[in-house]
């Protein structure tokens, strides 16, 4: 067993994040107690088991991990960077909310959802299955082709007395074909899409590394070339992949709600028009998102 501490930017609110990160599906892909997160992540080509142990507080958070691969090999280095990146140990929350302190309604809702970061999505291609099952459909039913997805191509794996299914990767995929994703309630063309990727993921047409290294728009650009990829799939796409804090999914309803909510217009704003008001929040557009979309709960929990 192998250990590590994440040395993770202060502030950091560890119980909001372990529990938005097993929302949708639950305790399927990660398990979450009260101080604990475990899971099999895909780190390279390996699989690891990992338990991320949260200490401290919010202020001066303790992060540890210990760690086992399970298949395959992999750099030590790699797998403390790939924590690093799906932690964003990197983002400094303080910086985000200096910025945004003159806007009441960002400055009252970084008060009461103090700490909070999104992690990342497991891999590249989890982020971008879920950014194109998600398109045009509501949360609920969202969800229930997630869990379906998983359940019928993850792979289980039992670790520590606990079972796990793995978001399902582009190997487990060679030889579905879009008329099997039919019978989970996949339409068409997002069958097709998903396993577009998946194939060009394979056979390393995409490579997800290199677009790590491009700048945002270039990125942007890359991921709108992409079959079944728009704008808004892309800016997901690049936070939860690619942890990029400054892109704005403006087209997305649950955003533009909490805009309309919040800053109290007579009307649901247009894309363009979330687009303007984001100018204010770079370049933290991400960070300011992922509060907006949480802020109900920033309203009814008391922070």
């Amino acid at each position: 067993m192998n250990t590590f501490k994440l040395k993770q930017c202060s502030p950091f609110d560890f119980q909001r994040a372990f529990r938005d990160v097993t929302r949708a599906p639950f305790q399927l892909t990660e398990i979450v107690r009260k101080n604990l997160m475990s899971g099999v992540f895909p780190v390279g080509s390996a699989l690891v088991g990992a338990a991320i142990h949260a200490g401290g507080d919010v202020d001066t958070p303790e992060i540890s991990i210990e760690y086992e691969i399970l298949e395959g090999e992999v750099n030590p280095d790699v797998v403390t960077t790939y924590f690093h990146e799906l932690f964003q140990t990197q983002v400094d929350l303080r910086k985000f909310y200096q910025h945004v302190s003159e806007d009441p309604v960002m400055a009252s809702l970084t008060e009461r959802l103090y700490g909070f970061t999104f992690i990342r999505k497991h891999s590249f291609f989890e982020a971008m299955a879920t950014a194109i099952i998600d398109q045009q459909l509501n949360v609920a039913f969202a969800t229930t082709l997630r869990e379906r997805f998983i359940r019928q191509y993850g792979r289980q794996i039992r670790w520590r007395g606990s079972d796990y299914t793995i978001f399902p990767q582009p190997e487990d995929l060679t030889s579905v074909t879009p008329e099997d994703l039919r019978p989970l309630q996949f339409s068409q063309r997002k069958a097709e899409y998903i396993l577009d990727i998946a194939s060009a993921l394979q056979s390393r047409r995409l490579n997800p590394d290199e677009l790590g290294r491009l700048e945002d728009d270039a990125l942007l650009n890359e991921l709108c070339s992409l079959r079944g990829v728009g704008r808004w799939t892309a800016e997901y796409v690049g936070m939860m992949a690619f942890g990029r804090v400054d892109y704005l999914p403006a087209a997305d309803i649950g955003l533009q709600r909490a805009v309309q909510q919040l800053y109290h217009l007579s009307k649901r704003p247009t894309e363009q028009e979330v687009r303007q008001r984001g100018e204010a929040w770079k370049p933290y557009r991400g960070l300011a998102t992922f509060y907006l979309w949480h802020a109900s709960e920033a309203a009814t929990d008391g922070g």
